[in-house]
């Protein structure tokens, strides 16, 4: 079993997903986890830039290097794909759906909420005013959606790319966890 979690800045995917992690009972990963991992082998220096990646600001920038990202996501795509065959896992961000969008036990999934209310939360847990807040949530997405356009083959926060969406504004961490726990078995159940 493994799941993938795309979310928004502020939308509480990585604490989503790290929870599903410890009640699974299962190896959870996200940009750092990933890192750390890579660092284990002979290939860091190939995965560097996709773990420690500059900031993608501008369409300009990713359709003038469009081409390229092909030939850089090789290694790192190899790399997510191998350690998803070692065990099961949850893998926060870093195009986990649509690196692993044909491994038949995967099961995608997308955290998002309302801005105003990401901007709310993100200022509360920061304790920052709500402009910080309102700024560092737009560069986070913008942020993200480059990342995720450069290397994918697809726009970042498309529902055609998820299996399951999530407004994280209308149910808790638990019941969101419990929710996508209730997809995959459900998911499961229907193959069988």
């Amino acid at each position: 079993m493994i799941i993938t979690i795309g979310r928004e800045f502020g939308s509480y995917g990585h604490v989503i997903g790290r929870e599903l992690a410890r009640k699974l009972g299962v190896k959870y990963y996200d940009k750092e986890s990933l890192a750390e991992e890579a660092k284990k082998t002979d290939q860091y220096e190939e995965l560097r830039g996709f773990y420690e990646e500059q900031p993608i600001n501008s369409l300009l920038y990713v359709i003038a290097t469009d081409s390229r990202s092909h030939g850089q996501r090789t290694v790192p795509f190899e790399f997510i794909r191998n350690l998803a065959e070692k065990e099961d896992c949850v893998i926060v961000g870093r195009c986990g759906n649509f690196i692993l969008k044909d491994h038949p036990d995967m099961t995608s999934v997308f955290i998002h909420a309302p801005k105003e209310y990401r901007i709310d939360k993100t200022a509360a847990d920061r304790k920052i005013s709500t402009d910080k807040a309102r700024r560092l949530v737009e560069k986070e997405d913008k942020e993200r959606a480059g990342f995720h356009t450069y290397y994918a083959d697809e726009k970042w926060n498309e529902t055609d790319g998820y299996q399951l969406t999530i407004d994280s504004s209308v149910i808790s961490i638990e019941d969101a966890v419990d929710l996508i726990i209730d997809f995959v078995n459900k998911k499961q159940n229907r193959r069988n």
